[in-house]
């Protein structure tokens, strides 16, 4: 839900048209995310200039906040976003930071799946901070600073232009080594020509392999247009495949 859906009655109209409260409480709780984000581009301005000991303060009161209002309600907490790409957390409070952070989660929440996120790590070959490789460093590093983390799930976010379909496989094999749950948490597609093709190609991609457990598409409606990927016009009429 969110101030899109909250100011538009054609929106209204159009998600519970398809959505019940019922179907919520049962089978959509959908992920928490994210509890922090790593890239400071995406932090409140006034928090960069703060000292180590403030950040820390007011992370913490973020973490209690978000997790202590939510809790139940969400069906996995995207921890530390992106902390693959981006470090501000790390580089203001020490390279443990994303661990702590994860361990406070988990200490607020003991029971709902913690998970990172991070991007070109099943969608681009080409990315060597995303790597494969250097995805479950990462998660084995946040595991073993604590035994109170337990297991962390594996979040992918999947922004594809052209896919490559073997990559991807390869990708999902390497991760799926590691024998955690693995989610498609972002998908879409870039716009052009093929585009609908693609979207089905990674789709069965994704479905075919015995790791995946869930897929969340990145595709929601804002006045403005969505961010690559729309499944539905400005009047919220199912757009053919062809014009996703």
């Amino acid at each position: 839900m969110n101030k899109y859906i909250l100011d538009n009655p054609a929106h209204q109209n159009w998600f519970t048209s398809r959505f019940t409260a019922t179907a919520f409480e049962d089978a959509l709780k959908c992920p928490g995310h994210n509890i922090l984000w790593d890239d400071p581009k995406y932090l409140p301005g006034w928090l960069l200039s703060l000292s180590p000991s403030q950040i820390r303060s007011d992370a913490d009161k973020r973490i209690n906040s978000v997790v202590q209002r939510y809790i139940g309600k969400v069906n996995s907490w995207d921890v530390v976003n992106e902390n693959l790409h981006t470090s501000f957390f790390e580089d203001k409070l020490g390279p443990n930071a994303s661990a702590v952070f994860f361990q406070e989660t988990r200490q607020l929440d003991k029971t709902t799946p913690l998970f990172m996120n991070e991007y070109n790590t099943l969608e681009n070959g080409g990315d060597p901070l995303s790597t494969p490789a250097k995805y479950i460093q990462k998660l084995r590093d946040i595991q073993s600073f604590s035994p109170d983390i337990g297991s962390v799930g594996i979040g992918l976010q999947g922004h594809f232009h052209t896919p490559d379909l073997a990559y991807m496989r390869s990708s999902l094999d390497t991760l799926a080594a590691a024998k955690l749950p693995i989610w498609i948490t972002e998908l879409d597609v870039a716009s052009s020509p093929d585009q609908a093709s693609y979207l089905e190609q990674v789709l069965s991609e994704a479905h075919a392999h015995p790791a995946v457990v869930g897929l969340v598409m990145w595709a929601a409606w804002k006045p403005e247009g969505c961010f690559r990927m729309c499944l539905t016009d400005g009047q919220f009429k199912n757009l053919p495949l062809e014009m996703l």
